[in-house]
């Protein structure tokens, strides 16, 4: 059980009050004209600050805790996102801009030749199509790479500088291969233009009835919306379907018809006033067509449009996922990066509270002793460096809905640098200060790269440099230092009373 102090549990209960509760309020409730209001810009923007402060606490338990400096922990933040961001990419429903079923850079990438037994979608996607898999992959992934990374050089009883250097060339070596277009990742421009999370309200499998006289109804074009979603169907295609109507391959006919109506549905609005004359459209429906919707919210009406023309041969679905650009869903995403900032905090204020931390804390101080007292330190390292790599990754993964980019730059080993830039101006071997080091030097730059972009590289560097030598405990540790500037002149006296040597009759007191 964790023991708080008054003082912490009152700030931890503090700071999770306003986070989850009051930021996420005054973004959902009070109007954009009142001065309380935040905007959904400034929540994910926070939201990023949050997912950084997870990587700082990961940072922190290796470096500050046990004495390991690596400099490659931004890779399994990277990798964490990447797994999160390959699952967002399948769930496009061909609103890129080919309009196809696979992400643009593979279309562009001309993937569909390379892979033309999958359409072009590289076989170590296929799984991500599910968002339990990726999840479950945002933990795995950077824990095997973790795992064997650790494995190889803590057995060598690599550590110190060099543990630095191996854990930088690291993450140097997978930038790199990042970089590479077929690497299958999306080289330089990374995964970006999410579109849904959890779901799609695309046609999927199962949800056409009675394919065949489906597609029999749209190519006689008995109504205005059959004739226009028959007359954008390619001709070959059309040909196809008929061949696969007449032959009842339903299965077969309603992937292709599928295929089609989905790329028609993604393209634009098919809704036009005499085309829909016949069809009895919801009061709600009938609302969204005067917004004129774009992009996902044209997809969502466009199904709903679809459903309400054919009742009888396309399936209900209310759409179970999200919207990524909704303010809804970056307001609960901000929401659960607190929260996991929050569980990361417990989790870690737990973990170095045991007797696993007193261990951590003797590794970093002196492993040769922790050793020749029978305790397998590298066993213990590689634990730790697995765990921070594991809370990297759901970092990671956090991050990339808000900001709504993944490349390979952010694993670069000017970003693990930085990291440790957090820590070390926020106070390391404690947990509030990567916390307050991750915000406010993020926020600081946020500023900075703004109004001082060319200047902000040595604006970092001096902080670093000016803390290290005038601030070596960080932020967390400035108010005893202060203390311990202020007592110096009233404790010279006393301490030069006690360095005299001792007149004669006198004896120390011990």
């Amino acid at each position: 059980m964790i023991k708080f102090s008054k003082l912490e549990l009152l700030a931890v209960a503090l700071a999770a009050f306003v986070g989850l509760v009051v930021l996420p309020c005054l973004n959902a409730f009070v109007p954009p004209s009142s001065g309380f209001h935040v905007t959904t810009f400034s929540l994910s923007l926070y939201g990023k600050y949050l997912t950084y402060a997870v990587l700082a606490l990961g940072v922190n338990l290796l470096w500050g805790y046990t004495g390991l400096l690596s400099l490659g922990q931004c890779l399994f933040f990277s990798l964490g996102g990447y797994c999160l961001g390959m699952n967002m990419m399948m769930n496009i429903s061909r609103l890129g801009q080919y309009h196809e079923a696979i992400p643009d850079f593979m279309v562009f990438l001309e993937f569909p030749a390379r892979y033309p037994e999958t359409g072009g979608l590289p076989p170590h996607w296929m799984p991500f199509k599910h968002f339990w898999f990726a999840g479950l992959m945002v933990v795995l992934v950077p824990a095997a790479v973790a795992a064997l990374f650790g494995w190889l050089a803590f057995r060598s009883r690599i550590k110190g500088v060099y543990f630095s250097i191996l854990s930088q060339a690291l993450t140097y070596a997978a930038c790199l291969m990042f970089f590479r277009n077929d690497f299958t990742f999306g080289g330089n421009n990374g995964l970006t233009d999410f579109k849904f999370l959890l779901g799609t309200p695309s046609l999927e499998a199962g949800e056409i009835a009675r394919p065949a006289d489906f597609i029999a109804k749209l190519s006689e074009g008995r109504d205005g919306v059959s004739k226009h979603l028959w007359s954008q169907i390619p001709e070959p295609s059309q040909k196809r379907l008929k061949e696969l109507a007449d032959a009842n391959q339903g299965a077969a006919g309603e992937v292709l018809l599928g295929a089609e109506l989905n790329k028609i549905l993604a393209t634009g609005l098919i809704y036009e006033e005499r085309r829909f004359s016949e069809v009895a459209l919801a009061p709600e429906i009938k609302r969204r067509l005067g917004q004129n919707p774009r992009d996902t919210g044209m997809l969502n009406l466009n199904r709903d449009l679809l459903e309400s023309a054919f009742p009888q041969d396309v399936a209900r679905k209310r759409f179970q996922g999200f919207v990524v650009n909704d303010p809804a869903t970056k307001r609960a995403l901000y929401i659960c990066s607190g929260a996991l900032l929050l569980l990361t905090y417990l989790f870690c204020r737990w973990l170095t509270s045991t007797k696993f931390g007193l261990i951590q804390r003797a590794v970093r101080d002196s492993e040769n002793r922790v050793l020749f007292s029978g305790y397998a330190t590298a066993s213990f390292k590689l634990f730790v460096f697995v765990t921070a790599a594991v809370i990297a990754g759901l970092g990671g993964a956090l991050f990339v809905p808000q900001v709504g980019i993944i490349n390979p730059s952010e694993m670069g080993a000017d970003k693990s640098i930085e990291a440790v830039i957090w820590v070390a101006v926020g106070g390391r071997g404690n947990l509030l200060g990567p916390i307050l080091g991750a915000i406010g030097v993020n926020s600081l730059k946020s500023y900075a790269t703004h109004s001082f972009a060319e200047q902000w590289p040595y604006i970092l560097g001096g902080l670093f440099v000016f803390v290290t030598l005038f601030m070596p405990k960080g932020l967390v540790g400035l108010p005893s230092q202060i203390r311990a500037f202020w007592s110096k002149p009233g404790s010279t006296a006393a301490d030069a009373e006690s360095a005299a040597p001792l007149k004669p009759g006198k004896t120390a007191r011990l």
